[in-house]
């Protein structure tokens, strides 16, 4: 079967379009890539009518939400599969993605919004808009944007030694995930494992999610496992150092 032309609409720094991209790696599929800029993608509704990336263009038409592009790229390449055929271990396997896009994406969020991380952040988000005044206004406008929306998830609320302290448990649950399987779901390499890999590479961005990650040694092992697999060669520099 010939491969349809994929094109990749992406922030490169999202970790949905993270995800993504190491998929699509994975099954070794040729994509271009379309970065978004934040200030047009007002523009862009044909593509994304939520306005959210990444979206797969693909055959004619847009899949939006990394979850829709992961099955429909199981049924593009089955093999190798990121969903287990077993239906236990690919329920586990949905359930950690969800966990992954709906609760780690908001400590990554609300760790990434605080002061002494938020610098990083705003290079990370604005690497590829235009200089000028329109980026010096997104980096005015970001730092206040991003805590009214970790305030109305809810972890915006807590204070900054909560927040810490609660991701610093879940990564330590991690750990003994991890203490008797190479993988998190299956005996394989899972969309569990790419969903939840993703995230934390960019809490690593943040020095407190750092901090937590160094201290677990079965985690950063299992990250190396899952990089190995799903990103190109360490020589290919396109993705940004933690």
């Amino acid at each position: 079967m010939t491969q349809p032309k994929l094109v990749l609409w992406q922030y490169f720094i999202s970790p949905f379009a993270d995800k993504v991209r190491r998929v699509l790696h994975l099954k070794g599929l040729d994509y271009d890539v379309r970065e978004v800029k934040i200030t047009e993608t007002g523009r862009l509704k044909s593509v994304s009518p939520t306005g959210k990336f990444p979206v797969l263009e693909t055959a004619g038409k847009y899949i939006v939400d990394s979850t829709d592009i992961f099955d429909y790229l199981d049924e593009l390449v089955p093999d190798p599969g990121v969903t287990p055929e077993d239906p236990k271990e690919a329920g586990l396997a949905r359930i950690f993605e969800d966990w992954a896009d709906e609760s780690l994406y908001f400590y990554d969020l609300t760790m990434r919004s605080w002061p002494q991380n938020v610098e990083w952040l705003l290079d990370d988000l604005l690497q590829f808009e235009p200089k000028g005044w329109k980026q010096s206004l997104l980096r005015f406008l970001i730092p206040k944007g991003l805590p009214k929306a970790t305030k109305a998830q809810g972890l915006g609320r807590k204070g900054q030694d909560i927040v810490t302290r609660d991701v610093t448990v879940l990564f330590e649950a991690l750990e003994s995930q991890l203490a008797e399987s190479d993988w998190l779901a299956s005996k394989d390499l899972s969309r569990a494992d790419i969903a939840v890999r993703s995230m934390t590479y960019v809490i690593n961005r943040a020095v407190e999610g750092r901090a937590a990650l160094d201290g677990l040694p079965k985690v950063r092992a299992w990250e190396a496992r899952v990089d190995k697999r799903t990103l190109p060669a360490p020589a290919d520099n396109s993705r940004p150092k933690p």
